[in-house]
């Protein structure tokens, strides 16, 4: 008896590759985790830092949905590790803003610019209906994820 998942995209190959995506998408957070020497929690510390950032502590562990004490563990690992920065606030003196450092950056880029690249390159080749019919599908599914991710 194996303990893997259930197929719960038996017969339709659209459920099928969207079950696969999310396999993949762990297996490349994996990958990612692996390169820059961080547990999973990290990597999307960073991630939110990258894509929203800088961003004081508080702000960061709002993101990830942790306690305050548990996103300062956090940045404390990562500045142990190199991978962040902090600074004084630009304008409010009272807070620290934390950015993720450029050789962090250069390095998790560096893992994911072939897999920007090949998808870019993918998508560059739709045509103008069925760009059409993936973004009203992937919308429809964003739609999905964000309900059962607040809920």
């Amino acid at each position: 008896m194996t303990n893997a998942a259930p197929n719960w995209a038996t017969g339709d190959p659209i459920m099928a590759s969207l079950q696969l995506i999310g396999l993949l998408t762990r297996q490349v957070e994996q990958r990612l985790s692996q390169a820059l020497g961080i547990n999973s929690t990290d990597l999307s510390a960073i991630e939110h830092l990258i894509t929203d950032g800088p961003l004081t502590a508080k702000d960061l562990a709002d993101r990830l949905q942790v306690s305050t004490a548990a996103s300062t563990h956090i940045v404390d690992r990562l500045e142990r590790a190199g991978h962040i920065t902090r600074q004084p606030h630009p304008t409010d003196r009272r807070k620290v803003l934390v950015l993720v450092s450029d050789a962090s950056k250069d390095k998790l880029f560096e893992n994911l610019t072939p897999l920007i690249n090949g998808v870019r390159e993918h998508v560059g080749k739709l045509g103008d209906a069925e760009r059409e019919a993936i973004e009203q599908f992937l919308s429809g599914v964003v739609e999905i994820y964000t309900a059962a991710a607040e809920s």
